[in-house]
This record gives C-alpha cells, structure tokens and sequence, in this order.
C-alpha cells in the first residue's frame, strides 16, 4: 500500500481506505483476535503519522493506541522508547483537540519513563532529556489550558531544575521552558515574575538557543506590552519581526504583527 504522505490532496483517498481495511483492528480486540505481527502494527504506525500529517487527530490517536497495544501483545515493554515517544504525540494531539484529561495522562506517563531513566548512573541520553523536556512542556501548556496555573507552574520550575541538574545550565530547552513560564505568570497576572522569567529565556536563547530567539523575542515584548512599557515593547517586536522573517517563521511574523497592530492602538489611546 503506497500513500503520497507528501501530497494531503493525494493522500486523503488512499489514507481513508487504509482506515476502511484497518478499521476492525483498532476498535477493541477480543480474547480470541490474533496477535498482530510487528510488521502490521509498525503499518499503523506509519498510518497514525499520515492522519496527523492530514490533522485527522482523532484517528491519529485511535492509530497510535492501537500501535501501543499491538507492541504491548509482541512483549515490547510500556517504557522502552518507541511506546514513550508513542504516548508523547499522543498528549500532544489529546492537547489539540481539547481532551486534556487524556493529555495529562499521556504527558505523565512519558514524564514518569525519562526521569527513571534520567535518573539512571552514567551520562544522560540526549534523546531521553529531549523527550522528558516535551512532556514538561506539554503538560504545563495543558495545565494551563485548564486553568491549574499553579499545577503549570509547579511543572514548569521542576522540569527547569530537572534540566540544568541534569544536563547543566545551557541546556537549549531551559529557556523555551522559561519562557513558557514566563507566560504562565502573565496569565495569573504576576507581570513582574513573567519579565523576570523571559529576561532570563532570552539571555539563554541567544547563546544556547537561537531557533526560537525571535519567538521568546516576541514573548517578551508581550508582557512589556501589558506593563505599559511600550516603546520598549516595540522595538521587541521589531528585532523579532526582522529575525523571524530571516529564517521564514511565518507563524511568527503573524503574531508579531498582530501583536504590533495591538501596540498600535494602545498607542494612540
């Protein structure tokens, strides 16, 4: 079965096929269905990353489970890596479509596999540290959605000081969490613990970070924004305008400049 993953137009047909053929095989199994082989179940796999390619979240994460399931009945363990990172796209498609509770237990049980891991004598994995910072991430932004700020908070400031005891203060991820903290304290209304948060997100994005740089950038001059600093807001906005639109990040230069158009009006209050 060959599916154009590249092409979404293409895909959708064979894509909603697949499904047709599968459709049994994720529903749930009963005493006596056969054990899947690994070949079939790397299929839904591979299946699960076309429907999220497609945004067809919800059949992603009936692929992905059914994935889980079929590696669980070939005696792969629920924490080697592939099931980790399995439920870690899971959190962050339960995040998408608003399921939080299912979220928040996905992003835990990745969260509950790195650090034992982590926790482990010897160097640490990158690829480990890697997974572990994106469930923190994820988890905090679910906290968030739902309101637990505190909760958001608290992840935030255990999943900064698991990283630098872990792999030193100029972990690249450290400020992206800072800076997801930082937004975290503006939500609540804590402006001066935000700036504080996302002056030190972007002293560490531009030595150790500089993918995201304009992002936190743009972060920053948010919460100035809501100070009343804005002058300085707006030189933010445009250093982070000017760089984002250097490295093509669309997603950025559109908030930037919804965020300008704001600034504008406040400054002609």
């Amino acid at each position: 079965m060959h599916l154009h993953q590249s092409e979404s137009g293409h895909a959708t047909p064979h894509f909603d096929r697949a499904m047709e053929i599968v459709a049994g095989d994720i529903q749930k199994r009963k005493a006596d269905d056969p054990i899947p082989s690994e070949k079939y179940v790397y299929l839904l796999d591979q299946l699960g990353n076309i429907a999220l390619t497609l945004e067809r979240y919800n059949e992603a994460a009936q692929l992905y489970q059914a994935t889980i399931d079929g590696l669980a009945l070939n005696n792969i363990p629920r924490n080697s890596r592939k099931i980790t990172e399995l439920f870690l796209k899971m959190g962050q498609i339960y995040a998408i479509i608003a399921d939080y509770t299912q979220a928040e237990l996905s992003f835990l049980h990745v969260i509950e596999v790195t650090t034992a891991e982590l926790r482990k004598p010897g160097p640490p994995n990158r690829d480990v540290v890697h997974l572990n910072g994106l469930a923190f991430e994820g988890l905090g932004k679910v906290y968030v959605s739902m309101g637990q700020t505190e909760n958001a908070l608290h992840m935030y400031r255990y999943s900064i000081e698991f990283a630098r005891s872990s792999l030193g203060p100029d972990d690249a991820h450290i400020p992206v969490l800072l800076s997801d903290m930082a937004f975290t304290y503006q939500k609540k209304g804590r402006l001066k613990e935000a700036l504080a948060a996302a002056n030190e997100a972007v002293e560490l994005s531009s030595k150790n970070n500089p993918m995201v740089y304009q992002v936190i950038l743009c972060n920053k001059a948010t919460i100035l924004s809501e100070m009343g600093e804005i002058e300085e807001a707006g030189k933010l906005y445009d250093e982070a305008l000017k760089i984002a639109r250097k490295k093509s990040d669309w997603s950025t230069i559109q908030e930037v400049m919804q965020n300008q158009k704001i600034l504008k009006k406040k400054q002609e209050k």
